[in-house]
């Protein structure tokens, strides 16, 4: 079994100050980033979808449609589609979240923006690329490569369940 370096030894050390357990962080991390292009891109689809649906219940008109819908359709539509609307801005909210955990990581002192790039080349951007591909284009070797994907996903765990959620939280307690 490989060693852990430094970097995650810190990064597991901070997990644990924060009260959480490692490992779930980890997979949790891991899992919430494989659905994150999957989710934005339902995401659009049902913004997309919404907006259709407004534009024909206003007669080729989104602003009327959406109007209507607010003010003036029968309550069964109107609770089907504020259901829908919920539904897209509390996953919209989610994956704000998410991106606002990944700037954090982006600026952090070390590796932050090679952490940065070996998550948004593999779980963000639309086109993702292969492990040997980005340990390429990041000019490091395999071995460094596992070993930084690994720092990165811990970091990305920090970020979002140690200081993004629980300032969301304190924002609706305070």
């Amino acid at each position: 079994m490989a060693k852990d370096t430094a970097a995650l030894r810190k990064h597991k050390a901070k997990i644990a100050s924060l009260g959480m357990d490692g490992d779930t962080v980890f997979h949790k991390s891991k899992l919430l980033l494989k659905i994150y292009r999957d989710v934005t891109w339902a995401l659009d689809d049902h913004l997309e979808e919404m907006h259709d649906y407004a534009y024909e219940a206003g007669n080729q008109n989104a602003a009327v449609g959406f109007r209507y819908l607010a003010d003036f359709a029968p309550t069964v539509e109107i609770d089907k589609f504020a259901e829908r609307v919920c539904c897209v801005c509390e996953t919209r909210m989610y994956v704000e979240l998410i991106n606002k955990a990944l700037a954090r990581v982006k600026v952090y002192p070390v590796y932050g923006d090679m952490y940065y790039q070996i998550l948004d080349k593999q779980y963000i951007s639309r086109f993702p690329l292969t492990e040997p591909e980005i340990s390429e284009m990041l000019n490091i070797e395999r071995s460094v490569f596992y070993d930084r994907k690994k720092e990165a996903l811990y970091l990305f765990g920090i970020c979002l369940f140690g200081y993004t959620l629980p300032e969301v939280r304190r924002l609706f307690t305070d």
